[in-house]
């Protein structure tokens, strides 16, 4: 009988392990890399989302509550209806009733003491009054709201009870991730930094709203930007790209749209133009 001889067995050189695990090694690392940028890429995205909804939410709330200012002459309180600077803002909306409002009532449950429907509402940067940053710029700490109502503003903060404190008066530190607001105020015909008009109706045809990341600089708290990049060339900011701002245009419906505000606001600048360089024999002359 014939034996067969069994197949001979080759094993693997060591060379041959060696290109093998270089092969999975640089597989195990092309996979690695790009998992990698996956994730980093997907936390960008994800960063970018959270910032734009935050900066959306902010304006939606800073946009609805300007459309719902007041533009009467006068509301019978003695309150701001519209004082606008560059960073902060104030003036008198009219809310949509709370919930209880539309609650239907027996006659034996009485119906409750509805509060009143104007809010005084101011909308500012808090800046640290005593710390300042590494390169001497202001330290922010975010978008502070004050809201106060119009029933009775005319008592002292520090007079009210203790149990209507908040009732009277609200602060919020609203989103400290944003340490930059800045308000231009439209009048029909140019933009302006400033708002004060103190008769007939006070407010603006567009109030522009620049909220962003990048906090404050001392340059742009102290208006110097603007002599770079004056208003009457550059009216809505510096043609300069900022990534991490955003700004939205707010009209507001209850502004009179034959310009009235715009009238008292030139007739106040040439009434102080026209006291500034009334000559002092002129004024003895009259007083006499």
């Amino acid at each position: 009988m014939r034996r067969t001889r069994p197949a001979s067995r080759h094993a693997l050189t060591l060379l041959e392990v060696l290109i093998s695990i270089t092969l999975i090694a640089l597989l195990l690392g092309a996979l690695l890399t790009f998992f990698w940028q996956t994730l980093a890429a997907r936390d960008v995205a994800r960063r970018a989302a959270d910032r734009t909804q935050l900066v959306q939410q902010v304006l939606n709330r800073l946009a609805g509550e300007l459309r719902g200012c007041v533009g009467v002459d006068k509301v019978n309180f003695p309150i701001r209806q519209f004082s606008g600077q560059r960073r902060s803002l104030t003036f008198v909306t009219a809310p949509l009733p709370a919930p209880d409002a539309y609650v239907f009532y027996t006659q034996a449950e009485g119906r409750p003491h509805l509060p009143h429907d104007l809010r005084e509402i101011t909308y500012e940067l808090w800046i640290d009054p005593d710390e300042t940053t590494e390169e001497g710029d202001p330290l922010v700490g975010g978008i502070l709201r004050t809201e106060r109502e119009a029933l009775n503003p005319y008592i002292p903060e520090e007079e009210v009870p203790e149990n209507q404190d908040l009732l009277y008066v609200r602060r919020d530190l609203w989103s400290h991730e944003l340490g930059y607001l800045e308000f231009r105020y439209f009048d029909g015909v140019e933009w302006h930094a400033t708002w004060e008009v103190t008769e007939g109706n006070p407010l603006p045809q567009l109030v522009q709203v620049t909220v962003g990341f990048d906090s404050l600089t001392n340059a742009e708290l102290e208006d110097q930007d603007l002599q770079s990049y004056p208003l009457d060339r550059y009216p809505l900011g510096p043609d300069v790209p900022y990534p991490n701002r955003y700004a939205t245009v707010v009209r507001l419906p209850a502004a009179d749209q034959t310009f009235s505000s715009r009238l008292h606001r030139l007739s106040d600048e040439v009434k102080e133009i026209y006291q500034f360089n009334v000559p002092a024999e002129s004024e003895e002359g009259a007083e006499q």
